[in-house]
């Protein structure tokens, strides 16, 4: 008798197990949490005529990096780096975007804008918010 009592808490717990497994794999899939770094760019002029734009990355009030971008030439000048912001402890491990990385993410909004003729974004996207 204590055999089968045995065997039977065995399969249940088995059971249980591979039951929770498929539970907490179905629960996570296709879910992502997405955390703002506090990171801001701020497109502070965008000339449409000379189709250029200059761009501000800050972190907490802080300008660290000032990007303009031609788009016709393909000119790009870069002032600052985000290298120190990295050095806050409360960023730095959460943190995984690089200079280059902003630079081309500011490249890439520029000739939006320019060939769309934005002149202002923050009045573009509250008007087309998706």
């Amino acid at each position: 008798m204590k055999r089968s009592l045995c065997n039977i808490t065995r399969i249940m717990g088995i059971v249980c197990a591979i039951s929770a497994f498929f539970y907490i794999r179905k629960s996570m899939s296709g879910k992502a949490l997405f955390v703002s770094s506090g990171i801001k760019v701020d497109y502070s002029l965008i000339n449409l005529e000379n189709s250029e734009v200059t761009a501000y990355v800050t972190y907490d009030g802080k300008t660290y990096m000032r990007v303009q971008f031609n788009v016709l030439t393909e000119e790009t000048k870069v002032i600052g780096s985000i290298d120190s912001i990295k050095l806050n402890r409360l960023i730095k491990n959460n943190m995984t975007l690089t200079d280059a990385d902003f630079i081309e993410m500011i490249q890439s909004s520029a000739r939006f804008f320019v060939e769309n003729e934005i002149a202002h974004p923050d009045e573009f996207y509250r008007q087309n918010p998706s």
